[in-house]
C-alpha cells in the first residue's frame, strides 16, 4: 500500500509540474519565435500566451534601431509582420514602438519590454539570437557594441542562468565569449553539417550547434554529440520531426507550433 501511494504522488507531480508541462519526449519545447505560427511573432503577448499554456523555453530575434536600442523583429523590413515599411536600422525606437503587427495588433518589444515581462520567471529559458550577419547593417566595429549591450541588459534584467545567445554569425558569438567567457552560446546554421562546422563552433566556444532537420544524417547528429556539443534539429512544425529530434537525442524542439505539439490547442489564429 505505501508503494501505491508514492506512485500515486509521483504520478501527481508529474501532472501538475510546469517543466514536465512543457516538455516533449523528455525534452524542452521552445516556442520559436515566441510560437510564430500560432501567434504574432516576436511580441511580448505571444510569450504571454504560450507562457500561459505551460511553454517554458522561447526563442527570439534581436534587431538593432538607428538610435542604439535592442528590439525583437526577425526580418530586416518590418513589412512581413507590421503594417509599417522600412528596415529596423534605419527607424528609430520611437518608429518601430508605434509599429503594431497585422494580425493582433500587438507593438513591436524591445528587449526591456520583453526581459521585464520575464524577470521575474526564474522557471524560463530565452534564446536570444543576434540578427546581425548583414555586414552593411553591422560592420565589425558595432559587433562588441550590438553584443555588450544584448549581454549587459540580459545580466540587469533577468535571472542568471535563464537564457543564452545564439547566431549564424560568428561575429557574435565570438564577441559574446569575449565579453563573458561563461555565457552559453549556439551556433546556427542553414547547411548541413560537417567536421569543419563541428570544429568551428568547438573553437568558438559554443555548447550547442543548430542544424536543419531535412539535411543532417543520424551519422552526423551522433558526431556533433560526440564532440561534445548539444544539437538542436530544426525546423520542427510536425510531430514526426519532433519525435525524430527526441530519437536522435536533440537537447531542445524549438518549434512555431508549441502548443500544438504538447496537445493544448492555442485557438484564435
Amino acid at each position: 500500500m505505501p508503494a501505491l501511494r508514492s506512485l500515486a504522488a509521483t504520478i501527481v507531480l508529474m501532472v501538475l509540474s510546469p517543466v514536465l508541462g512543457s516538455d516533449y519526449g523528455g525534452v524542452k519545447v521552445i516556442a520559436h519565435r515566441g510560437a510564430g505560427f500560432e501567434y504574432d511573432e516576436n511580441t511580448v503577448e505571444a510569450c504571454r500566451q504560450s507562457y500561459e499554456r505551460g511553454i517554458r523555453g522561447y526563442e527570439v530575434d534581436i534587431r538593432r534601431t538607428r538610435d542604439g536600442h535592442l528590439v525583437l523583429m526577425h526580418d530586416a523590413d518590418v513589412s512581413r509582420t507590421t503594417g509599417g515599411t522600412g528596415k529596423v536600422e534605419e527607424m528609430t525606437l520611437a518608429e518601430v514602438a508605434a509599429l503594431r503587427t497585422t494580425g493582433k495588433g500587438a507593438p513591436v518589444p524591445s528587449i526591456e519590454d520583453l526581459f521585464t515581462y520575464f524577470k521575474d520567471k526564474p522557471d524560463v529559458y530565452l534564446m536570444l539570437e543576434m540578427k546581425t550577419t548583414d555586414t552593411a547593417a553591422y560592420p565589425d566595429e558595432e559587433i562588441e557594441s550590438y553584443c555588450r549591450q544584448l549581454h549587459d541588459t540580459a545580466q540587469r534584467l533577468l535571472p542568471p542562468g535563464t537564457y543564452c545567445f545564439i547566431s549564424f554569425d560568428r561575429r557574435a558569438l565570438a564577441a559574446i565569449h569575449r565579453i563573458d567567457a561563461e555565457s552559453f552560446t549556439g551556433y546556427l546554421s542553414s547547411s548541413a553539417p560537417t567536421d569543419a562546422m563541428i570544429a568551428e563552433a568547438k573553437a568558438l566556444g559554443c555548447g550547442r550547434l543548430s542544424v536543419p532537420i531535412e539535411t543532417t544524417p543520424r551519422q552526423m547528429a551522433r558526431k556533433i554529440q560526440e564532440a561534445g556539443l548539444q544539437l538542436s534539429l530544426y525546423p520542427i512544425r510536425r510531430k514526426e520531426d519532433a519525435d525524430l529530434a527526441v530519437l536522435w537525442g536533440a537537447s531542445i524542439i524549438c518549434t512555431d507550433t508549441p502548443s500544438e505539439l504538447l496537445g493544448k490547442p492555442a485557438g484564435g489564429q
